[in-house]
This record gives C-alpha cells, sequence and structure tokens, in this order.
C-alpha cells in the first residue's frame, strides 16, 4: 500500500480539497496527517512548560476539529502527528527522515512546495497536487509517471 504525506494548515478547504482527491484514487492510500504547530508568546515571555502544554492542546484540537471533516473510506493506516516548528521545518524532518510515496499539497502551500524541491533530489517521494485545478508543478511528474506506465 502505498504511503502519503499531508501537512495541514487546519483549514476546512484543504480538507475539502483532500476529500475530492481521495474519491479519484483507485487504491487505498497509508496517510499521516502531520500539523505543525508555533508557541503563541511574546518575545519577553519566558518558555515555560505550561505555555507548551497550552498550545500542543489547543493544537491538538484543532487538529482534531479538522479530521472530523476528512473523509476515511478509502484510507488504509491513518495517523495524525503535532510537531512543534514551522511547517517548512517539520515537512523537512519528514521528508528526510520517512519514506513516503506521496507527498499532498494544496496549491496555496508554495512554502510546501518550495520545501519539497529543496529535499527533491535527496528522497523518492512524489509530489501530489489534492486540487483539482491545473497545476504545472504537479503536472510534470504525474505525466512522468504516466509515461513510465506505457514504457513498460
Amino acid at each position: 500500500m502505498k504511503k502519503a504525506l499531508l501537512l495541514t494548515d487546519g483549514s476546512v478547504d484543504m480538507a475539502l480539497s483532500f476529500n475530492r482527491w481521495l474519491e479519484t484514487q483507485s487504491e487505498p492510500i497509508d496517510l499521516t496527517v502531520v500539523y505543525a504547530f508555533d508557541l503563541n508568546k511574546r518575545a519577553d515571555q519566558p518558555l515555560k512548560a505550561s505555555l507548551f502544554r497550552e498550545a500542543k492542546q489547543t493544537a491538538n484540537e484543532q487538529l482534531t476539529r479538522w479530521v472530523s471533516f476528512l473523509s476515511k473510506t478509502a484510507l488504509g493506516e491513518f495517523r495524525t502527528e503535532i510537531l512543534l516548528g514551522e511547517p517548512e521545518l517539520v515537512l523537512t524532518i519528514h521528508l528526510l527522515l520517512r519514506r513516503y510515496d506521496y507527498l499532498l499539497i494544496d496549491l496555496n502551500q508554495n512554502d510546501a512546495l518550495s520545501t519539497y524541491r529543496a529535499c527533491q533530489r535527496q528522497i523518492n517521494t512524489q509530489l501530489r497536487c489534492l486540487s483539482l485545478r491545473q497545476n504545472p508543478d504537479c503536472l510534470v511528474e504525474q505525466t512522468q509517471e504516466v509515461s513510465y506506465a506505457f514504457a513498460g
């Protein structure tokens, strides 16, 4: 079964885009959803464990609410992770340390696309766009995959 990574921003639009994309898939996938969160602290505020716990609890609640919008009918294994850090750093860590067949992105995730491009030579993960609209960055890889399928 193919493994996919989705870095979510917690938006309803992304959940709906994922659901539409999932409907077009012929095989189930194992999905890891990662939600990056940051500490909402002032520069003069000391870093305390209670601040971290509050931020993680809030992120957990937001992710749980977001996951409730997902269709899970065509999914194999499903897991979620909440990580402290900038989304680009969290995505880089996942792409370099874990093996995924696909990275799922939405068209408005320009930073995720840039991060993927920066890691691309070191990984075997393919890019898949959730949007139904045309995106040249995603079409290049999908075209290559189709041509390989016909070549063999």
